[in-house]
């Protein structure tokens, strides 16, 4: 299994990506979710990546916008980067103490969670960078560094022509 450093996560979120298929337009409905995915690779080539987004169906303020990495040379993938809406309590231990999952977080892969033996994303932190899933889309967007985004989710990069409180119906 490879060991990985910080500074290769973060540059696998950060590098220049590009949609490599086309994203439906409509989520599909899939056990409880909505649900879209798309395949993407760095500028260069050299990195193949997938994202996804998920809504619950009951429940649309919990939603997960994911990063993932597919390392072409070893067995599985690599969660890097997940978006998410409230949820409920989460565990980060024994890497950190538990910060409830209640508000907005954002799930970051880590290189000593991942060297670890845990899951990529297990740790989380609270955020006040988005409070709304397309804020989260945005927000997902910008991390991960999708380049023309803009063509595939118009409406996320729409300003509003009023404050959101009038844009209530």
């Amino acid at each position: 299994m490879k060991t990985w450093t910080q500074t290769e996560l973060d540059q696998l979120i950060s590098c220049p990506k590009q949609v490599m298929d086309t994203p439906p337009i409509e989520l599909r409905s899939e056990r409880g979710h909505q649900r879209n995915d798309m395949t993407l690779g760095s500028l260069d080539g050299e990195w193949r990546f997938s994202a996804f987004i998920r809504i619950n169906e009951r429940f649309p303020e919990n939603f997960s916008i994911g990063l993932i990495y597919d390392p072409r040379d070893e067995p599985g993938d690599l969660t890097l980067l997940r978006c998410n809406g409230p949820h409920g309590e989460h565990d980060n231990s024994p890497i950190q103490d538990s910060p409830p999952h209640f508000g907005y977080h954002v799930h970051r892969a880590r290189a000593d969670v991942i060297n670890a033996g845990l899951l990529p994303e297990k740790f989380a932190e609270l955020t006040d960078a988005y409070a709304s899933l397309p804020e989260a889309l945005r927000h997902f967007l910008e991390l991960a560094n999708i380049v023309g985004a803009e063509a595939y989710f118009p409406t996320v990069y729409q300003p509003l022509l009023l404050p959101p409180e009038e844009n209530q119906p």
